[in-house]
C-alpha cells in the first residue's frame, strides 16, 4: 500500500480515508500520525477489525488506483488469505447469548464502550447488550489473548455484583468467561482483567464535542485567553487542541462561530450529535454563550443552543485536583441512579441557613444537582455562594435562571428539567430551548428556555490549561494559568 501512487501524501491518505468512510463508517476513527508508513498500518488494521474489511479496501483501491501494480498485489494477497476461523463456537455464543439477554437495565453502548477499548465504535448506538456482545464478536482478539466479548461478559458481571436479583446471572457469566479462558489457555489474563475491572467503573463514551473555555487573561483583565479542543467522533475522551486566541469578550461570539465551522468539518461524513461545552470561571458562568450566532453573515443565522446541546463547566474546579475525588463521586452516583436527586438552594429565602444547606450537600452524596434561586452572581442577591458550595463538594450538575429574579413557574420547569435519567440533561435542555425559539413572539423572549442555564461537568472529560499549544494533543493540553478568580 504505501507503494500506491498518492498514499506518500497527507492529502491522499485523507481521500483514501474518506473514501474507505462511505462503505465502512467504523473506520472514520483511524488513528492519524503524520507518516505515510505509520497510518497507512493504521487502516489495515482498522480493515482487520471489520468482517468485510479487506474487501472493502481492495474495492476502494480499485477505484482509487486502478490497475497499477501494487494494487494487482494487494488484490492476491486479498483473494488467496485463508478464511478467517470462528474461536467462538456457536453453541458457546448462544449460551451467553441467553445469559446477557436476562439483563436488560445497564446501559448497553455505555458497556460497550468499557468492553471495546481502541476498537473504533459502531456509529450508532447499540440499544441491547445482545447487539453489543454481536458487535464484538466481529472483532479481533486483544493483544493479551482476550475476545473482546469476554471483556465484555465480565463488564456485565461485575455491574451485577451486589443485587441479589442477577446473581445467578453474574455467577453463570463468569463460570462463561472461566470455561472460555480454560480453553484458550488464558486464565492468567482472564484473572488480571477481571482484577482491573473490579478496581472501579469505566468511564463512558465521550460524544463528538467542541470544549471552548475562556480565562482572564493576567496582563489584561479586559481580555481573555480562548482554547479550544475538538473532539472529532464519539469514543475515548481523546479531544484534538486547536491554537489559542486572546480575545474581548465582546468578540467571543465570532470565534465561537468559526470554531464551529472548523468543526463542522472536522465531523462531515459521520452520523452523530455532537455538543458543544464552555468551560468558565464562575464570574462568567451567567452569561447566555448558548445563544451567541451560528451562521451569522448568512439568512439562516440561528443560535448555538438550536443545533447543539449546550453546557457549562467549571474552570476552577477543574484547575483544583483536591476536588476531583468527590467531583469523580458523585458523577458515578449520577450515573448509577435513575432519576435526579436534586438540593433546591434557599438563598434569598426567609430563614435561609447557608451553613446548613452547604453540610445537607456536602454529607448527602445522592445529591447529584443543584437547583439555584437566583444567578450565580456575586451580590447581596444572588447565588453564587451556593454555586461554590456546590463545586466544591463535587456537584456535577447544576441549573437556574440566569435572570435577576426567577419566574415564579421556575421550580416547576426545573422539576421537569430534571426528570429522568441525568445523563441526558444535556439533550432536555436543548429541547426546552427549542420550545423558547419556536414559541409566539410575545412568549419567546419570556420563555424560561430562553434564560435557564445548564451547568453538566464530567471530571472523566478534563482539558488540561497548563504547558503550550501542541506539547501534548493526546492529554489535550493548551491554554494557560492566568485566570486570576478563583
Amino acid at each position: 500500500m504505501c507503494a500506491v501512487t498518492g498514499l506518500d501524501a497527507p492529502g491522499g491518505r485523507d481521500l483514501l480515508i474518506s473514501m474507505l468512510t462511505e462503505r465502512l463508517p467504523e473506520l472514520g476513527n483511524v488513528q492519524r500520525h503524520g507518516r505515510t508508513r505509520l497510518e497507512v498500518l493504521e487502516i489495515v488494521r482498522a480493515c482487520l477489525r471489520e468482517p468485510r474489511g479487506l474487501r472493502e479496501l481492495l474495492d476502494t483501491l480499485n477505484v482509487y488506483d486502478p490497475g497499477s501494480t501494487p494494487v494487482l498485489r494487494i488484490r492476491e494477497l486479498v483473494t488467496t488469505a485463508p478464511p478467517l476461523l470462528e474461536v467462538l463456537p456457536e453453541a458457546a455464543a448462544r449460551d451467553v447469548r441467553a445469559l446477557l439477554a436476562q439483563v436488560r437495565h445497564l446501559d448497553a453502548h455505555g458497556t460497550l464502550y468499557a468492553a471495546a477499548g481502541d476498537v473504533t465504535l459502531p456509529p450508532r448506538p447499540v440499544s441491547t447488550l445482545g447487539e453489543a456482545f454481536d458487535f464484538l464478536s466481529r472483532v479481533n482478539a486483544r493483544p493479551d489473548g482476550l475476545l473482546p466479548v469476554m471483556v465484555l461478559v465480565e463488564h456485565v458481571a461485575t455491574a451485577l455484583d451486589g443485587s441479589d436479583a442477577h446473581r445467578q446471572t453474574a455467577t453463570g457469566l463468569r463460570e462463561w468467561n472461566n470455561a472460555q479462558a480454560a480453553g484458550l489457555s488464558l486464565t492468567t489474563q482472564l484473572k488480571a482483567l477481571r482484577a482491573d475491572v473490579a478496581r472501579g467503573p469505566a468511564a463512558q463514551p465521550a460524544p463528538a464535542c467542541l470544549v471552548v473555555q475562556l480565562c482572564r487573561h493576567g496582563m489584561d483583565p479586559d481580555r481573555y485567553l480562548l482554547s479550544h479542543w475538538r473532539q472529532i467522533r464519539p469514543g475515548p475522551w481523546r479531544p484534538e487542541r486547536g491554537e489559542d486566541r486572546l480575545v474581548s469578550l465582546r468578540e467571543v461570539g465570532s470565534v465561537v462561530e468559526q470554531l464551529v465551522d472548523q468543526a463542522e468539518q472536522d465531523w462531515a461524513g459521520r452520523p452523530g450529535r455532537p455538543v458543544m461545552e464552555f468551560v468558565l470561571p464562575v464570574h462568567l458562568l451567567n452569561h447566555p454563550m448558548e445563544w451567541l450566532p451560528v451562521a451569522s453573515d448568512s439568512p439562516v443565522s440561528t443560535a448555538l443552543c438550536l443545533s447543539y446541546p449546550v453546557v457549562l463547566r467549571s474552570l476552577e474546579r477543574m484547575r483544583k485536583p483536591q476536588l476531583h475525588r468527590r467531583w469523580h463521586n458523585r458523577w458515578q452516583q449520577l450515573l448509577d441512579s435513575s432519576d435526579t436527586v436534586c438540593h433546591w438552594d434557599t438563598a434569598g429565602s426567609r430563614g435561609h441557613d447557608p451553613s446548613q444547606w452547604a453540610s445537607t450537600l456536602a454529607t448527602d452524596e445522592r445529591l447529584v444537582s443543584v437547583a439555584l434561586n437566583a444567578p450565580p452572581l456575586p451580590d447581596s442577591g444572588g447565588s453564587r455562594a451556593s454555586l461554590e458550595s456546590a463545586l466544591f463538594a463535587g456537584v456535577p450538575m447544576a441549573v437556574w435562571d440566569r435572570r435577576p429574579a426567577a419566574p415564579a413557574d421556575f421550580r416547576k420547569r426545573a422539576r421537569k428539567l430534571l426528570k429522568g435519567r441525568a445523563i441526558e440533561l444535556p439533550q432536555r435542555v436543548q429541547q426546552l430551548r427549542h420550545e423558547a425559539a419556536t414559541a409566539a413572539a410575545a412568549q419567546r423572549d419570556v420563555h424560561v428556555g430562553r434564560h435557564v442555564a445548564v451547568l453538566f461537568d464530567d471530571p472523566n472529560r478534563l482539558v488540561d490549561w497548563s504547558g503550550s499549544p501542541g506539547v501534548d494533543a493526546w492529554n489535550a493540553r493548551g491554554g494557560h494559568d492566568e485566570e486570576g478568580e478563583s
